[in-house]
């Protein structure tokens, strides 16, 4: 095995602490409880124990912890990062756990992202409030857990004048929730007009009234 320099170990972690201000992160109790590791680890560095021996195997036992948390701090802090890469292209769910709106709510959100020149949130609470309202009509079954190509595989069925419509909207909500793009206005006024066609038209296949505009 090799022998791991202190020092090079130190600057490994602090460089590894000192990602999450770039990554736009808040300070976690890991990452005060690592500083004040190495507030430590200098204190021993600053002749702090009367004892040689003692200040040898205290620097010896500082050493291999610290590298066991350089290696949990790494391992912690890449693992999103390679499951990220690994998933490019995959999507989830449409909806958040939590996530309760109508969908009434949930166009009124949209149109106040539109107003604000938000399009990317135009384009995922737009796109919610076509999930939900198919929801709502007992015409899609399941919402909250579908991902959104279903929702619009689904939508299609009720809807086939607007399949095309759907399919794009929920590339456009795919391509902003989960594969970090960014929506422009002509991509959010899409959703939205899209949105607009299905709750005034009447399914092909319903048996309940027409929702009215």
């Amino acid at each position: 095995m090799t022998a791991v320099d202190p020092d090079e170990a130190r600057r490994l972690l602090e460089r590894e602490l000192d990602r999450s201000a770039y990554d736009g992160a808040q300070a976690t109790w890991w990452d005060r409880a690592s500083r004040s590791f190495l507030d430590w680890l200098g204190s021993l560095r600053a002749d702090g124990i009367d004892s040689p021996a003692a200040a040898r195997t205290a620097l010896v036992i500082a050493i291999v912890v610290l590298v066991a948390v350089v290696v949990l701090v790494v391992v912690a802090r890449g693992l999103p990062r390679r499951r990220a890469r690994a998933g490019d292209g995959e999507t989830g769910g449409v909806f958040d756990a939590d996530d309760l709106r109508s969908a009434r709510e949930l166009l009124e959100a949209a149109q106040g992202a539109v107003r604000r020149a938000d399009w990317s949130a135009a384009v995922l609470d737009g796109f919610r409030a076509i999930a939900r309202g198919l929801g709502e009509r007992d015409l899609v079954p399941d919402v909250p857990g579908a991902t959104a190509r279903t929702i619009a595989a689904r939508g299609a069925v009720p809807f086939p004048a607007s399949a095309g419509a759907l399919d794009a909207a929920a590339t456009a909500f795919d391509a902003v929730r989960y594969l970090g793009g960014e929506a422009d206005e002509a991509a959010a006024l899409r959703v939205l007009d899209t949105e607009r066609s299905v709750r005034q038209a009447r399914p092909a296949r319903a048996e309940g009234p027409v929702v009215p505009a």
